[in-house]
């Protein structure tokens, strides 16, 4: 999976693919203590404090998506970016603890960009539902001129 990833620590958010079809994929990532986002949180904090980061489990998800696209050989070469996110429902908190299971479908693939849908579970708790994530690839060249 690392040579599918751009991602390294701190921000490779995923821990290993144990599904994958050229439409669908499962990944998982675990949830601990140990992450950066809870770092600086002082001994007081209650658990309501501890609810991972939106942007972080969307980052986790997004991921995912670049690894089904890359595996399902339909990716091209560049930067994937998040282009749009639609008919997202934030369900259960993930808390350290957790294990996160994102369950990712391919939709349609057009060119240089995809859509993609699927949810986020942990121990039968939907954590996040996506109705589509639209990605699009971006030449290196491109970013940093």
């Amino acid at each position: 999976m690392r040579g599918l990833l751009r991602q390294r620590y701190p921000m490779l958010l995923l821990d290993r693919v144990v599904a994958a079809t050229p439409r669908s994929l499962v990944a998982v990532k675990a949830v601990t203590a140990a992450e950066q986002c809870y770092a600086n949180l002082g001994d007081e904090i209650d658990a309501g404090g501890l609810h991972y980061p939106l942007a972080l489990l969307v980052e986790s998800f997004g991921q995912a998506v670049s690894v089904l696209w890359a595996l399902g050989g339909g990716a091209p070469a560049g930067v994937p970016l998040l282009a749009t996110l639609r008919d997202v429902v934030v369900g259960s908190p993930a808390l350290p603890g957790d294990v996160l299971e994102h369950h990712v479908r391919l939709e349609h693939v057009s060119g240089r960009s995809a859509i993609f849908s699927g949810h986020t579970e942990s121990a039968g708790r939907r954590i996040l539902d996506i109705g589509s994530l639209m990605t699009a690839v971006r030449s290196e060249s491109d970013l940093t001129a």
